[in-house]
């Protein structure tokens, strides 16, 4: 299973998550020796200093999360997970369209098409649904600190080796689409109603721990997975609810990078010093 910014694309269990943070220690400790030498050889040498202070995020990210893991992994490891769920899902669509057995749910991709007709309520939906999950996970990761720290070891595994925006939208649109085909598409109108929306979000929440994250973050993302189910409810469709899914992946990596990236060089320093 791999785990991506909030959907299913990790790369490393957490023996090797325990690996990449010797890395970083060791990468920090390096670092401090060479300034300390630095500063004991007088004023001379401490003007001629070019170490910073504070290692630079982008480096320690990529210590952190590049051993034996390259960029090129992680998205095709994106891309290969998020294709198989999407072809699950809509296979049991086109499976259930085709031969409609009552005891299997009859064709219950009528129940829940991929787009309504209704454009409007589909975006209000979508940007709704986008708008809580992404409040949400803010005010969680400031209250919550095994989320936080779960949401951190998870996301330094994979964003420190991406290259740009266009890397950031793949894996957050690719999970997205599949996760949302296979668990809002397929599962969702397979049970029906509201009992669908839950064990759905269950099970989408289940397969949400591992590769770093905790029982903590499973939870959470069962929540977002009831959200996602209830927009796809509201919308009557499967659209909205992919589109939210891209959007607050998107903002979730945005967020973070912008936040919360530096702590794992900080937390890194401070585990050294002890």
């Amino acid at each position: 299973m791999t785990t991506i910014v909030g959907g299913m694309t990790t790369i490393a269990g957490g023996s090797a998550v325990k690996a990449r943070e010797r890395v970083a220690l060791g990468a920090v400790s390096r670092r401090k020796s060479d300034r300390r030498r630095r500063q004991s050889g007088g004023d001379d040498d401490r003007e001629n200093q070019v170490l910073p202070d504070v290692v630079k995020v982008d480096d320690a990210l990529k210590t952190v999360t590049t051993m034996g893991v390259s960029r090129e992994q992680v998205l095709a490891s994106c891309a290969s997970t998020s294709l198989v769920m999407l072809g699950v899902g809509y296979g049991m669509r086109l499976g259930a369209r085709a031969i409609p057995v009552e005891a299997l749910g009859g064709d219950f991709s009528s129940a829940l098409p991929l787009v309504s007709d209704d454009v409007k309520t589909m975006i209000i939906g979508a940007i709704g649904a986008a708008t809580v999950v992404t409040i949400g996970r803010i005010a969680l990761l400031q209250v919550w600190e095994e989320f936080a720290a779960s949401t951190d070891r998870s996301n330094a595994q994979v964003l420190g080796v991406l290259d740009g925006p266009l890397d950031i939208a793949q894996v957050a649109a690719l999970p997205a689409l599949g996760e949302e085909m296979l668990f809002r598409g397929a599962v969702l109108p397979l049970i029906g109603g509201v009992p669908g929306v839950v064990v759905s979000s269950v099970v989408f929440g289940a397969l949400h721990i591992g590769g770093g994250r905790s029982a903590a973050f499973g939870v959470w993302a069962s929540a977002v997975g009831a959200c996602y189910g209830a927009t796809a409810l509201y919308t009557g469709s499967v659209a909205a609810p992919v589109a939210a899914h891209a959007m607050a992946n998107i903002a979730s990596a945005v967020y973070w990078n912008a936040t919360r990236a530096d702590k794992v060089v900080a937390s890194a320093s401070q585990l050294e010093e002890k």
